[in-house]
């Protein structure tokens, strides 16, 4: 259980009584079997490939990812060991994780909730993060991926499940903007953030990554959640195309964390970009 949680909460009574007794699917046993190779430090490459290999749907997505301009790779990748040491083990274990969430939550369209526009934003907001880790915490450069592109993780399933609570909710978001969740807190006991962090314990999210996300909606307060400060500005951007807070996100990144516009501006739109290959990989 993290340490972060409420003294006597249990995570999957809770999530269970969110969900209004929805089933949160668990990763596929070859998901689960990867992971595990990849958070073994006596792994090899060839290790994690023979896992990955028993998913031809997961290694065609990762020689894909791996031959993209997301890793601008110089000569053809042309197998898994290959892809896996070009990608690196952080960032693999980020890309696993996403196509575990992907496959076990609701990927039917509903109101407020279109799949593919939900992935692609999921994925700029983790190329975004990753530019800006590499200026404000290199360090975290793959715990923000990851939570940067998890961070939204509990919408679809909300939208899906909790619609006739969820309407005027998303409707306002949409159509005012403001922070989602504040206007979950006003009409419900929770936001999709703290829903994402139970679903984080279901699933064996490491818990630096889960705080990360419990907080991105959070203000900058100066202590050590500030760490995963790219996962809070990227929090601002939206599916939205007219209301996609990029102008916010470029302002709070010039007051909160120093970094100039002219920065912020050259590094979105190659973000972006890579960003559409990370999404095809979910999709």
């Amino acid at each position: 259980m993290f340490s972060f949680f409420k003294k006597k909460i249990n995570p999957k009574e809770k999530l269970k009584e969110t969900l209004m007794g929805f089933e949160l699917p668990s990763f596929s046993g070859v998901i689960l079997q990867v992971l595990q190779q990849i958070r073994n430090p006596y792994s090899s490459a060839s290790d994690i490939a023979e896992k990955l290999s028993l998913d031809p749907g997961l290694s065609v997505k990762l020689l894909s990812i791996a031959n993209s301009a997301a890793f601008s790779p110089t000569k053809k990748v042309e197998n898994l060991t290959q892809a896996i040491s070009l990608v690196g083990l952080s960032q693999l274990e980020s890309l696993v994780l996403g196509v575990g969430v992907a496959k076990s939550i609701p990927s039917k369209s509903c109101q407020w909730h279109d799949p593919a526009e939900f992935w692609l934003t999921s994925a700029r907001r983790a190329m975004l993060a990753q530019e800006l880790t590499k200026i404000l915490c290199p360090a975290k450069e793959s715990e923000c991926f990851t939570a940067a592109f998890l961070q939204d993780m509990a919408l679809p399933i909300l939208a899906c499940i909790r619609l006739d609570d969820y309407e005027p909710i998303f409707k306002t978001w949409h159509l005012e903007g403001g922070n989602l969740s504040e206007l979950e807190r006003e009409v419900l006991e929770w936001d999709h953030a703290e829903v994402a962090t139970w679903i984080c314990s279901e699933w064996g999210v490491p818990e630096n990554i889960a705080l990360a996300i419990k907080t991105h909606h959070e203000p900058k307060t100066g202590n050590d959640q500030d760490s995963f400060g790219p996962v809070k500005l990227v929090g601002l951007l939206r599916e939205d195309d007219s209301n996609n807070g990029l102008d916010e996100i470029i302002e709070k990144a010039r007051d909160d964390y120093g970094i100039p516009e002219d920065k912020m501006q050259a590094i979105i739109e190659p973000a972006f970009e890579k960003a559409k290959e990370i999404a095809k990989m979910i999709a």
